[in-house]
């Protein structure tokens, strides 16, 4: 929680408990602790609220998400309009700093190469531009080939490979 930690110092906040009430007098006491318990965690919450409103989080260590939005927003057409030449560019770096030893790409940045990954991340770059001759790519490309070529990718692989037209979608 770093952005809570800026905001507040790295505060914690401290359990409350809510004991069965007995008579009407508890009832009060039980709202009035369940009224501050939730003013505390909106306040707890507003600590890790950016200024724009959003919150945010790392969500690091899946690959294939992003090839999934990338793949999107290029059969949308949109892929320019969404994603700046520096974001298409820091999400090729992403890519080429996960690609592993072997020249695949894992489920998981920690994981070993797997088809999905690979080819999914293949098409990433492809579709932002990099030319086939790049080092990252051509080892990428070598992975595949090495192990039965894109159509030993898993089913959602293929759904993807098909919506972009580079699979042909059959029953």
């Amino acid at each position: 929680m770093p952005l809570a930690k800026e905001k507040n110092g790295g505060a914690s906040i401290s359990k409350v408990t809510v004991k069965e009430r007995e008579d009407e007098k508890e009832e009060e006491e039980e709202e009035a602790i369940i009224e501050r318990s939730l003013r505390r965690a909106m306040d707890f919450y507003s600590t890790m609220q950016t200024d724009d409103g959003h919150w945010s989080g790392d969500y690091g260590g899946p690959l294939f998400l992003l090839p999934g939005l990338v793949i999107t927003l290029c059969i949308t057409g949109a892929l320019n309009a969404v994603l700046s030449n520096q974001h298409q560019h820091e999400i090729c770096r992403y890519i080429y700093n996960h690609q592993n030893r072997d020249g695949g790409w894992g489920l998981h940045i920690e994981g070993q190469s797997t088809m999905f990954g690979t080819a999914m991340n293949y098409v990433t770059f492809r579709l932002l531009g990099k030319e086939a001759e790049g080092e990252a790519v051509e080892r990428g490309r070598e992975w595949i080939l090495r192990h039965g070529t894109a159509t030993a990718i898993s089913s959602w692989g293929k759904v993807w490979l098909s919506v972009l037209g580079a699979n042909e979608w059959c029953e």
